[in-house]
């Protein structure tokens, strides 16, 4: 599954790497895969090549994902609160680089396909773009759900109290 093999650490333990592609160096720590670019992709530090999760893994911890996001997002009383979408990228992001960090020994890598890859800066602006709309989204949403004042009605407890 993973070409994964242990490597020695700089704490002197023995820590999982993954092969890349193009020279088969065992270059990729699990560092590397959680400090990836927006869009998934890292440099091998001896070839230059850039790399990314071959589909199986990439499918592994997006199935992953999807089994948790909605229990998460229905016990922690996400849907009507108005931050559904916010919440839910921050969860995707944050689970990914976990997901990426824990299941390291059985991920494999590709080659990326040809082009640019993001860099930093165009990855926190995309950040920014995707975490502003999803709050424009979210402030929609609430406003729809927002329950009217509650000026001319009595709770159950006052209704009781009057008797």
């Amino acid at each position: 599954m993973g070409e994964g093999r242990e490597g020695i650490g700089r704490e002197g333990g023995l820590k999982p790497m993954l092969a890349c592609p193009r020279c088969r160096r065992h270059t990729f720590a699990r560092r590397d895969l959680v400090s990836t670019a927006l869009d998934g992709t890292a440099q091998c530090a001896s070839c230059g090549e850039t790399v990314r999760l071959d589909m199986f893994s990439r499918w592994l911890l997006a199935c992953a994902i999807a089994l948790i996001l909605p229990g998460v997002l229905l016990y922690g009383n996400i849907f009507y609160s108005g931050h559904l979408f916010v919440v839910s990228l921050l969860f995707v992001f944050a689970a990914w680089a976990g997901l990426s960090y824990l299941c390291c020994p059985l991920l494999t890598l590709e080659r990326a396909p040809t082009g640019q890859p993001i860099d930093r800066k165009a990855g926190m602006l995309i950040l920014v773009v995707l975490l502003s709309a999803a709050g424009v989204i979210d402030s929609f949403m609430a406003s729809r759900f927002d329950v009217e004042p509650l000026e001319n009605t009595r709770s159950t407890s006052a209704a009781q109290q009057q008797r």
